[in-house]
């Protein structure tokens, strides 16, 4: 959700041929930046939605996905504006409604802030199990994570966070 230049979305294609890949993003320019790659690559198994992702969730069907990528999202960092920051609690219940019992959510961002918050509602929401057994199992990347653009440019406040949650089964 929300894949910028599409640089994780394609290397994620790329290394699982097999898995399809729903990938969200408004601006134009990441749009076009990702239909590059897919394209240059001859990847098959991707799929853009352009318009906002809550759009689409609210059009999949129940416990549909494996994996949910939301990779530095927008922190909104004034305050006023951290309502609309995409980790809320009705998110995290379409969330959970799409995603198959024991799927992976993935959560980075390098705001301090939006570190705190979204840990704090993701566990308050009670359908997600933190996969974390020690610091550094949020503070390194997954082996699997490719560093984007947008994570190059370190505009956060603090190094990349990355969260890893399960759905629980019902």
């Amino acid at each position: 959700m929300g894949f910028g230049g599409g640089e994780h979305v394609a290397a994620q294609a790329e290394a699982n041929p097999d898995v399809g890949y729903l990938a969200c993003e408004v601006f134009v320019e990441g749009v076009a930046k990702c239909l590059t790659a897919v394209e240059e690559k001859g990847l098959s198994n991707v799929r853009f939605w352009t318009e906002d992702a809550r759009q689409l969730i609210d059009r999949l069907p129940d416990s549909c996905l494996d994996r949910v990528f939301i990779l530095f999202p927008d922190p909104w960092p004034k305050k006023k504006h951290h309502k609309r920051r995409i980790i809320q609690p009705d998110f995290l219940d379409s969330l959970a409604r799409i995603m198959k019992p024991g799927a992976h959510l993935r959560f980075a961002t390098d705001v301090r802030s939006y570190a705190d918050e979204a840990l704090q509602k993701i566990l308050a929401h009670g359908q997600f199990d933190w996969l974390a057994e020690k610091a550094d199992d949020w503070r390194r990347p997954p082996t699997d994570h490719v560093r984007t653009r947008y994570e190059s440019k370190n505009l956060g406040d603090i190094a990349p966070v990355f969260y890893e949650f399960s759905l629980k089964s019902s």
